[in-house]
């Protein structure tokens, strides 16, 4: 039973990989040609507009409905307390995002026996799984 749930925690995690890359084609796209900034010109401002739209997406899919379209497709929610909602979103993104700096640090804490991620444990939110088997 461990195994499989660590395996379906991966497995979002590639998944979600495959969306942020299409969301930064898009968004890539729209940069570039509509705003006209040029990604080797202005290289910082540009791999910023990535980050908050990366921001954006995560935050909103944990605030609205707990999930992202990765967790919808693994049947795995994210279990927020209503008290400080948006802060707990917003901090979970920064920390995600220093946990993908410090990959072994945080996300091979789930092999160790924690069944969460690390940046979870430090805000004190849940991941749950929600099939209805």
């Amino acid at each position: 039973m461990k195994i499989n749930y660590i395996l379906r925690l991966y497995s979002c995690f590639f998944y979600e990989l495959l969306i942020q890359i299409a969301l930064w084609f898009l968004i890539a796209f729209i940069t570039i040609y509509i705003f006209a900034i040029n990604s080797t010109d202005q290289p910082h401002l540009f791999q910023f507009i990535l980050w908050v739209t990366s921001g954006v997406y995560f935050v909103s899919s944990w605030y609205y409905g707990g999930q992202t379209l990765a967790m919808k497709a693994w049947k795995i929610k994210l279990e927020i307390p209503k008290k400080n909602k948006f802060i707990s979103c917003v901090l979970r993104y920064f920390l995600v995002c220093i946990g993908l700096i410090l990959f072994f640090i945080f996300y091979m804490n789930i092999l160790f026996g924690a069944k969460q991620y690390l940046h979870d444990l430090i805000l004190g939110l849940k991941i749950r799984d929600v099939r209805t088997s």
